[in-house]
């Protein structure tokens, strides 16, 4: 069995054995490789980030991000093109909706004398009606004028979906300065965003109106394109086949194109010059007439009129503001860069650092992106990007996590080992049911054990190089002088049972320590009181001290070990023997109470000071050591030894004495029922 004092003096080794750790083929395989956890959560980015991007999961993240960007950009009333509205004011002033087509060619007359550089009619005649002479006036006013463009609408039959080209009656369609589709692509969340340049039924042959007049206008037209080649866009005869889709970049949300009302300007009472060099988009505002439609700078529920979406598209194509998407390619590729990015710096960074940067790149992400399209006309779709900037943090805190619970649980199995904790030993299994603060709070308590074990070593070595040193190195050298007369070998005695005392104390200590609850029985504790008198009543008779007993006469059933107890209370015998003047009496007694039991022993000794009181039950501390003080034989444990056993037992010691008064040092145990 090995005792506490080899067990201090191997505290050394086992440090260094923990410092440097023998590396098994497990520890190898458990330890943290950073080149290869970056290998692993770059792979789980790119699978997350390409992943979701491909499945389409996330448009509606992209969309808001979109959205964004339209919203915070500065709205600046644009130049160069007018709407004439048919609003609430012009119903009042003219009648219902529809016009007669002769009213159509008063208004065209209208903006035509007003010098408009191109007219743009938002309203579809595609049936002639009963009205003959308002139609042939209606002609007759586009044809004068030689600016006008109509609509081509493409829309689906109600009965099978089929699509079909709503082209103007052939009367007006001639007299038109050109012909152009309106209309835009609408999103799933049914918000328009972005329209197809080319167009049509079985082949993309129709520009956009807003292109039409620009022509008409001799404006430049910027971001356009080429009518594709009919081969170049594969298609089903009767299906729509589209080409070159671009987004729109708003100027800003409905009402910030200017208008006129019709009424004001088939009444002549517009500005001067209000419509000089304009192109003049004439199309419904009023609730009820026309299409309205939710944009991206659509706010507060006020979704726009088509005509201004037209404007909108018109401005973009003469400015060359319309936002090209990137090819998928491309898009997949700037989204795997950008989901990489995050482990440029978490691998470097602390977590909190690393929660800070990670945030901070999801903000950049998404300023970024937004501002992207209006600061380069190029829109890539952040989704991917931002979710995987979003999980970086937690995957790479993940990683951390388990590479800390395995250091954790490596460090927990030698501590254990170390400080003995279990005497079963190291039991891996047991890591699996603790949580991670667990681990960390067993970790914590095991260093703890540690550094008091170390802190006992040095103790024990400082006390066994001097005290322990001393009566042997006396031993050794009363052997040597060869005079063993009877005083020489009494002092021989002296020292060697010195040095025996201090052994006897280190293995008693060692055994208190390794108590366990589990060892505990149930004992009779006036036995242990009454046998631990009759083992120092010896010594107390040499010095003449007399024994006065007070325990109860009833049995006091305690759990316990009595050879541990006996112990405590000899120590507290003579203890009180050693300071206690010949002809005194000591008194070892019991007070009971409903849950405990308190034994003591009083002297009538010199007594205690508070402060010799405070220190006394610490290890290496004497009652009366101090300058001048002899050390009478103490060994300075047997009072420790006394708080650690009570201690042990589920209970505490204490002292209660004053200077000139004697002392009373009792311990305190639990009772059984």
């Amino acid at each position: 069995m090995k005792t506490g004092f080899a067990r201090l003096l191997r505290l050394g080794e086992s440090r260094e054995r923990l410092a440097r750790p023998a590396e098994s083929g497990t520890a190898r395989s458990a330890r943290w490789r950073p080149g290869l956890e970056i290998l692993r959560i770059g792979a789980l980015l790119l699978i997350l980030a390409l992943g979701l991007s491909l499945s389409g999961v996330l448009q509606r993240i992209d969309h808001l991000v979109f959205d964004l960007g339209q919203r915070l950009q500065p709205v600046v009333p644009p130049q160069g093109v007018v709407i004439v509205a048919i609003d609430s004011h012009s119903l009042d002033r003219l009648g219902a909706w529809p016009w007669p087509r002769a009213t159509d060619a008063r208004l065209v007359d209208a903006v035509c004398r007003a010098g408009a550089a191109a007219v743009g009619l938002d309203i579809a005649f595609t049936e002639a009606g009963s009205d003959a002479a308002g139609n042939a006036a209606l002609a007759q006013s586009l044809q004068a004028c030689g600016k006008v463009a109509l609509p081509v609408v493409l829309d689906s039959l109600r009965s099978g979906g089929q699509i079909v080209e709503g082209l103007p009656i052939p009367q007006l369609a001639a007299a038109a300065a050109g012909l152009g589709r309106i209309g835009v692509q609408l999103d799933g969340d049914g918000v328009a965003r972005s329209v197809y340049l080319w167009e049509g039924v079985g082949a993309p042959v129709w520009p956009l109106m807003a292109q039409t007049l620009l022509t008409i206008a001799h404006q430049p037209v910027r971001g356009s394109a080429p009518r594709p080649a009919q081969s170049a866009v594969p298609s089903h005869p009767y299906a729509l086949a589209a080409a070159d889709q671009r987004r729109l970049r708003f100027v800003g949300p409905s009402g910030t194109v200017p208008r006129l009302s019709a009424s004001a300007v088939l009444d002549g009472v517009v500005p001067p010059g209000a419509l000089r060099s304009q192109v003049v988009l004439i199309g419904a505002t009023a609730a009820g007439l026309g299409d309205f439609l939710a944009t991206p700078v659509t706010t507060q529920g006020a979704p726009m009129p088509g005509v201004e979406v037209l404007a909108n598209t018109l401005i973009a194509l003469r400015d060359g503001t319309l936002i090209h998407v990137a090819a998928p390619v491309w898009s997949l590729l700037i989204t795997a860069l950008l989901a990489l990015a995050p482990l440029l710096w978490l691998p470097r960074l602390m977590p909190l650092g690393g929660l800070i940067a990670s945030v901070a790149w999801g903000l950049v992400l998404v300023g970024s992106a937004a501002a992207l399209p209006l600061l380069t006309g190029w829109w890539v779709a952040p989704g991917g990007a931002l979710v995987a900037a979003l999980s970086a943090y937690p995957l790479w805190g993940w990683r951390r996590l388990e590479a800390a619970r395995r250091h954790l649980d490596g460090e927990l199995r030698q501590l254990r080992r170390t400080v003995r904790e279990s005497p079963e030993g190291d039991a891996p299994a047991k890591h699996k049911r603790l949580s991670f603060e667990r681990r960390i709070l067993e970790v914590q308590a095991a260093q703890q054990r540690l550094r008091d074990l170390q802190t006992r070593r040095d103790d024990a070595l400082a006390f066994i190089s001097h005290d322990v040193r001393a009566p042997l190195a006396g031993a050794v050298q009363l052997l040597q002088s060869g005079k063993m007369d009877v005083a020489a070998r009494d002092r021989l005695l002296t020292q060697l049972r010195r040095a025996l005392n201090l052994s006897q104390g280190f293995l008693d200590l060692s055994r208190a320590q390794s108590l366990e609850p589990s060892a505990l029985v149930e004992i009779e504790l006036g036995a242990v009181l009454h046998q631990a008198a009759d083992f120092a009543y010896d010594e107390a008779l040499a010095q003449g001290v007399r024994f006065v007993r007070e325990i109860p006469d009833d049995p006091i059933w305690v759990r316990g070990d009595f050879d541990a107890l006996e112990r405590l209370t000899t120590n507290l015998l003579r203890n009180a023997v050693q300071h206690s003047p010949a002809g005194s009496k000591v008194i070892l007694g019991a007070t009971l109470a409903p849950h405990t039991v308190r034994f003591w022993v009083r002297d009538q000794g010199p007594g205690l000071t508070p402060e010799q009181s405070a220190r006394l039950f610490q290890r290496f501390s004497r009652a009366h050591e101090g300058p001048g003080t002899p050390l009478s034989g103490s060994t300075g444990l047997g009072l420790y030894y006394v708080r650690l056993v009570a201690e042990k037992h589920g209970g505490a010691a204490g002292v209660t004495s004053r200077p000139g008064e004697g002392a009373m040092f009792w311990a305190e145990l639990p009772r059984q029922a």
